[in-house]
């Protein structure tokens, strides 16, 4: 009884489901609620629901019968097509993981952190090598326990410290923003009430203790090109002073003229940057040295360059490029411009570890059961002599985990090792612990990337529009436009059976020039009004603000104020375009009444559009013999 009472419910399922289906064609099906949401992508402007409808109906069958068509042609099995399907895949599973793993939220904390600078203090012993040390574990707790029984900041640091430079200015960094740190020190830098001090904090160069001194607001950024005399770290006196003349001369010859790039070329001892002009990358506060910065950030106008002025690298002068203000909160292009820093940078991989370990449950990961030690020594044995035997309990199709669809195995880790851009994990068997958790985490994100369409219908759905428009494209190229647009005969007898369809409406002669400010239009009037037979060479002088063109043109295309009086020598008055701030003007040389028939040059971007169209219905008609196509009316009826 409960076999026919479950047949029953199956068979009332089955036909539910087929009378869902809007249309058919041949014997795929087109569902009510797929043509819903593809009719609801298309906003109706008429306002004519009823019309709207039957109208897209008839464009969605046309499209599934092309789409089915590309298929038949093997356009899915195209190289260039697939490569570029898999592009999307990539960039859209980017977006979504960027957006999962809160990029906006990210990009707006940056944004209002950008506002301000932090004037910042460290205590720093180094750990040579990255390996823990009693010592240096024990003098940064000693220093911190001095800070809190409120011993100078300065002193301790001076005290404890082991880098020399932090010895020398007794921890003060200056000021830093957003972005000078990495993500987990910057949070500590912008978190901290001003005057107070962390705990010590462990990151790969050491041990650190953070103090805030104060906040200002942000400076910007600034772009500046330098010429450097430098002088080794070990230098004298008397080499110092070598340096500071030489340093003297070169401003005396910036004063009097001389090219700043050509001199930082020629004579400026930065490597990095003598070979362009002396030009630094974009900075902000807490990139270089606080001397460096005052200077920089003390220029003011764009071309300004300073005196010459020591670090311990030697004498700089600087020239100032351009200095950049503050992003503003309120504007949309500035979180726009910082998603794409923050995309870049470490706290999203962070945020993307963090949501990949999130997922583990969700991709089904499932660690096996093997002999880590075993692992690593068939790993070092793998690595120095691939042909090496099995160790024992462990070959290269050892299941080390596994996810939902996919069996992660030891020749797996070992390729990863290899390809790793840690070259100590590859031979040090103390890193393989921690390089295995990475293993985990690369396997894992590639996984879920691969497979976003078991976890994001939205992904798949996108993945399919993009495919089938794709395919759309490359099947009318080949079945229409391509036909159409290489016919030359076939556009020429098409022109003459319908060339009662060409003719042109009121019509000019006339030279249209586009500038790009209205001073520069007025220029140009002026110019063309003393010697029209010249207006090429005229308008060609001024590059890309100026450009120009000829022909005849519809009346209706020339960019006019309201109610122009179009006669032959007319120039009309300059229009601001609504695209951009340019601006445009017409000189008519010859008015035509129209009708006029037009010649087949004249129409030929008309005749190629209609001679499209009546191929493209032609092949329509046959594909709907291939597929015949049935619409349900009663279920088309309930779309409202």
């Amino acid at each position: 009884m409960k076999k026919i009472a479950l047949a029953l419910i199956s068979i009332i399922i089955v036909n539910y489901s087929i009378a869902q289906n809007v249309f058919t064609y041949g014997n795929k099906a087109v569902t009510k609620d797929e043509f819903v949401k593809a009719f609801n992508k298309n906003p109706n402007i008429s306002g004519n629901r009823k019309k709207a409808l039957q109208d897209y109906l008839d464009l969605y069958i046309r499209f599934k019968l092309k789409v089915q068509a590309a298929y038949d042609a093997g356009l899915d099995k195209d190289a260039t097509q697939q490569n570029e399907l898999q592009n999307f895949r990539n960039q859209l599973a980017d977006n979504i993981i960027n957006e999962q793993a809160n990029l906006k939220a990210l990009a707006k904390e940056a944004l209002e952190r950008s506002q301000k600078e932090i004037h910042l203090a460290q205590v720093f012993i180094e750990v040579p090598g990255n390996a823990d040390t009693a010592e240096a574990y024990n003098n940064i707790h000693t220093a911190y326990k001095q800070l809190k029984e409120g011993k100078d900041f300065g002193t301790v640091s001076q005290q404890f410290s082991t880098d020399e430079s932090t010895k020398q200015t007794k921890g003060d960094l200056g000021f830093i923003s957003v972005f000078t740190l990495p993500y987990d020190l910057e949070n500590i830098a912008y978190n901290l009430p001003t005057n107070s001090f962390s705990a010590p904090v462990r990151t790969k160069a050491g041990y650190h203790i953070f103090k805030k001194i104060g906040e200002r607001k942000s400076l910007g950024s600034r772009r500046v090109a330098q010429i450097l005399i430098s002088f080794p770290p070990d230098a004298t006196a008397e080499e110092k002073n070598i340096a500071s003349r030489k340093a003297d001369s070169i401003y005396n010859l910036l004063v009097k003229g001389t090219s700043f790039e050509d001199l930082a070329a020629k004579v400026s001892n930065d490597l990095s940057s003598n070979n362009n002009k002396g030009e630094l990358p974009e900075f902000t506060s807490g990139t270089y040295s606080p001397e460096f910065e005052s200077v920089a950030f003390s220029l003011q106008k764009p071309g300004d360059f300073s005196k010459p002025f020591q670090t311990s690298y030697g004498y700089h002068i600087l020239k100032l490029i351009e200095a950049k203000p503050v992003p503003d909160p309120n504007n949309p292009a500035a979180l726009a411009t910082l998603e794409e820093q923050v995309a870049k940078d470490n706290r999203m991989e962070k945020s993307k570890k963090e949501l990949i370990d999130k997922k583990l449950a969700l991709i089904k990961y499932k660690p096996a059961n093997f002999n880590e030690k075993a692992l690593f020594i068939f790993t070092d044995s793998d690595i120095s002599n691939p042909n090496t035997k099995n160790v024992k309990g462990i070959n290269e199709n050892t299941l080390l985990f596994s996810f939902a669809k996919q069996n992660i195995k030891a020749s797996d880790w070992v390729q990863f090792v290899k390809s790793s851009e840690s070259a100590a994990g590859r031979n040090a068997k103390e890193n393989y612990s921690e390089l295995f958790k990475k293993f985990i985490q690369a396997s894992a994100d590639d996984y879920y990337r691969k497979h976003l369409d078991d976890y994001n219908s939205g992904f798949s759905q996108q993945v399919k529009e993009f495919k089938e428009a794709n395919l759309l494209f490359g099947v009318m190229e080949k079945n229409v436009w391509s036909k159409a647009n290489t016919d030359t005969a076939g556009l020429i007898q098409y022109y003459n059976l319908h060339k009662s369809k060409y003719k042109w409406p009121a019509s000019a002669d006339a030279i249209i020039v586009t500038c790009k400010t209205q001073k520069l239009a007025e220029e140009m009037q002026q110019k063309l009004k003393d010697s029209l037979s010249n207006w090429r060479k005229i308008t060609a002088n001024n590059g890309n603000d100026v450009t120009a063109d000829s022909g005849r043109f519809e009346l209706g295309q020339l960019a006019v104020a309201e109610r122009t009086n179009f006669t032959p020598g007319l120039l009309t008055y300059p229009v601001k375009n609504t695209s951009d701030e340019s601006y445009t003007f017409n000189y008519v040389i010859r008015v035509y009444q129209g009708p006029d028939d037009r010649t087949f040059e004249d129409a030929r971007g008309m005749v190629i559009s209609d001679y499209q169209q009546e191929i493209e219905d032609k092949w329509i008609e046959e594909l709907k013999k291939k597929y015949p196509v049935k619409v349900n009316e009663a279920v088309f009826r309930t779309i409202k």
